[in-house]
C-alpha cells in the first residue's frame, strides 16, 4: 500500500479527532486562556500530537485491544499525573493523608479532636483552589518528619492504600521532595490499574471493547491516577467484570468463582453497596441447580459478612463526615418518626439525575473547577449511543436483563441511602455528597441492559477507539485550559 492510500484509510479518524479538539478548545475558552498562552500552547500541542499518534497506533493494532488499552491508560494517565494540580482530585489530600500514615507503618488512623497527627510536609500543597500548579508554585520542600494535624482522613480497609503508600515510601527512600511523594503515590495506583486493564481485556472472552471503554472512561482514569482508594475499587472492578463475563460464557469454575467473589468482597468492604454485585451469579448458566444454590448462599454470606465488618449496614462507606449535625442513629430515628420524608427523598433521587450526570461528572471540582457541560454531555451521549446501538457479542435474554436492572437499581439507591445516613444532616429532605464516581463499578451493566437487538452498528471499532482518544484528550485539556 502506498503512502497516499494508506493515509486515506485512516485520515477520516484524524479529521474527526482534529475537529473535536478545536471544538473543545473553543468550548473551554476562558478569560485566562490567552493570558498565559505560552504554556497552554505547548501543552495543548503536545497532547494533540500524542492523541494523533495514539489514533495511528490504534489503527495499526485495532485487533489487539488489550495493548491499546494499556498504551492509552499509561500515556494519558501519566500526563494527568503531572498536569493535574496537587490535591486537585476529589478528596486527594484526605486520601494522601491516609497513604502517608501507612508509609509510616500506621495501618489505621488515630483520630483526635484536633484531627489526624501526621507528617505535615505536604500541607502546603493543598492550594489547588488558588490555582496552584507544578509550574506556578514551589513544591520542592524536603520530606520531613515534622508533625501536624490534618482535619480528617478515611477509615477504609488498609489494603486500598498499599500501592499509594508504597509510592510515598519510595519517594522517601530516594530522598526526593514533597511533590514527588504525591507523583509516586499517583503513579503507583495508575501502573497497577493499567497492568490489570491489560490482562483483563486480554483475558475476557467477549465484551472486550466495552471493557476497554469502561477502563478508559475519563472519570475512571482520573481516579486511577490519584492516591484515592477509588483506584483500588476500579482496578478490582475490571477483575470482577472479566470473571463475570468468563463465567457467563460457560467458564464456571471454582477458581473463577473465587476470584469473582473475592474481588467484589474487597471493594465492598470499602463501599458496602457493591456487595449486591455478588448476586450477578443469578444469571450465570450453571449446569446444575445445586451449584447455583451454593453460589447464592455464598453471595448471602458475603452480604452478611460485609454488614458485620462495617459494624452497621453502611457504616464505613466514607470517612466520618466533619459535620456535627450528621448522625446515622439520629437520621434513622427521624425516618421512623417522619416516614413521609421517603417520598421527598425519592423525588430528590430522580430530580438529581441531570445534575449527577452533567455537573457532578467532573474531575477537579475540589479545586473549585466544575469542568465543562459540553464535554460531559458529549461523553454521556457517546456512551449511550454505544450502549444502545453497537452490536455487542454478549446478548442477554429479557429475564436476565431484568435481574441486572434490579441489581443496578438496588446499588444505585443504596448509595444514595448511605449518603443520607452518613453525610446528610438529620432531617434534610435532600441527599448530600452524591458524586458520579460512586457509580462507576456498575456502569458496565448499562450496555448489557439497554443494548438493542435490532438495527445495531457493527464493525466500527476504529470509530469507537477514535472517540475514546478524543475524550481522553479532552480530559487532558481540562486542567491545561483552566490552570495553566
Amino acid at each position: 500500500m502506498n503512502i497516499e492510500n494508506y493515509f486515506n484509510d485512516y485520515k477520516k479518524y484524524l479529521l474527526i479527532y482534529i475537529i473535536f479538539v478545536i471544538v473543545f478548545v473553543f468550548a473551554m475558552y476562558n478569560e485566562k486562556l490567552f493570558a498565559d498562552y505560552q504554556y497552554k500552547v505547548i501543552f495543548l500541542s503536545i497532547v494533540t500530537i500524542i492523541g494523533l499518534t495514539c489514533i495511528y497506533y490504534s489503527y495499526e493494532n485495532k485487533m489487539e485491544l488489550h495493548k491499546i488499552g494499556l498504551i492509552l491508560i499509561i500515556i494519558f494517565g501519566l500526563m494527568l499525573v503531572f498536569l493535574a494540580p496537587p490535591m486537585s482530585f476529589p478528596d486527594e489530600a484526605t486520601h494522601f493523608t491516609r497513604a502517608e500514615l501507612m508509609s509510616e507503618g500506621n495501618l489505621y488512623p488515630n483520630m483526635t479532636e484536633k484531627g489526624v497527627y501526621v507528617n505535615d510536609y505536604y500541607f502546603n500543597m493543598n492550594q489547588a483552589q488558588n490555582g496552584a500548579t507544578i509550574l506556578s508554585n514551589n513544591f520542592d520542600n524536603p520530606i520531613t518528619n515534622h508533625k501536624g494535624y490534618w482535619e480528617y482522613t478515611t477509615d477504609s480497609p488498609f489494603y486500598s492504600y498499599i500501592l499509594s503508600s508504597l509510592g510515598i515510601l519510595l519517594a522517601k527512600l530516594l530522598n526526593l521532595t514533597e511533590i514527588w511523594a504525591l507523583y509516586f503515590a499517583r503513579i503507583a495506583n495508575l501502573l497497577l490499574y493499567g497492568i490489570v486493564a491489560f490482562f483483563m481485556i486480554r483475558t475476557i472472552p467477549k465484551f472486550k471493547l466495552p471493557l476497554l471503554i469502561i477502563a478508559t472512561m475519563p472519570l475512571c482514569l482520573s481516579q486511577a491516577s490519584s492516591p484515592s482508594y477509588d483506584a483500588f475499587i476500579l482496578t478490582f472492578t475490571l477483575i470482577f467484570i472479566t470473571y463475570f463475563i468468563k463465567m457467563y460464557c460457560g467458564e464456571i469454575t471454582k477458581k473463577n468463582l473465587a476470584i469473582f467473589f473475592t474481588s467484589i468482597l474487597l471493594i465492598s468492604l470499602i463501599k458496602p453497596p457493591y456487595i449486591i454485585l455478588a448476586f450477578l451469579t443469578l444469571i450465570l448458566p450453571f449446569e446444575e441447580s445445586k451449584n447455583k444454590r451454593y453460589s447464592l448462599i455464598i453471595a448471602i454470606l458475603l452480604l452478611i459478612l460485609t454488614m458485620i465488618s462495617v459494624s452497621s449496614i453502611f457504616a464505613s462507606f466514607m470517612y466520618a463526615a466533619p459535620v456535627s449535625t450528621v448522625s446515622r442513629a439520629g437520621q434513622l430515628q427521624f425516618i421512623i418518626s417522619q416516614p413521609q420524608i421517603l417520598i421527598d427523598l425519592a423525588k430528590n433521587i430522580i430530580v438529581s439525575i441531570p445534575d449527577l450526570l452533567i455537573m457532578k461528572s467532573n474531575y477537579f471540582h475540589y479545586a473549585d473547577f466544575e469542568g465543562y457541560k459540553l464535554f460531559n454531555i458529549l461523553y454521556i451521549l457517546s456512551f449511550l449511543v454505544f450502549s444502545l446501538f453497537y452490536k455487542l457479542d454478549v446478548d442477554l435474554e429479557k429475564n436476565k436483563r431484568i435481574i441486572l436492572s434490579i441489581i443496578f437499581l438496588i446499588i444505585y439507591i443504596g448509595i444514595y441511602g448511605i449518603l443520607y445516613l452518613q453525610w446528610t444532616p438529620v432531617g434534610s429532605n435532600v441527599i448530600l455528597g452524591v458524586q458520579t464516581r460512586y457509580f462507576l463499578p456498575i456502569i458496565f451493566m448499562i450496555p448489557l441492559i439497554i443494548n438493542l437487538k435490532n438495527k445495531k452498528i457493527e464493525n466500527k471499532d476504529m470509530y469507537v477507539l477514535t472517540f475514546i482518544i478524543i475524550f481522553l484528550t479532552g480530559l487532558m485539556m481540562l486542567p491545561i485550559t483552566h490552570y495553566y
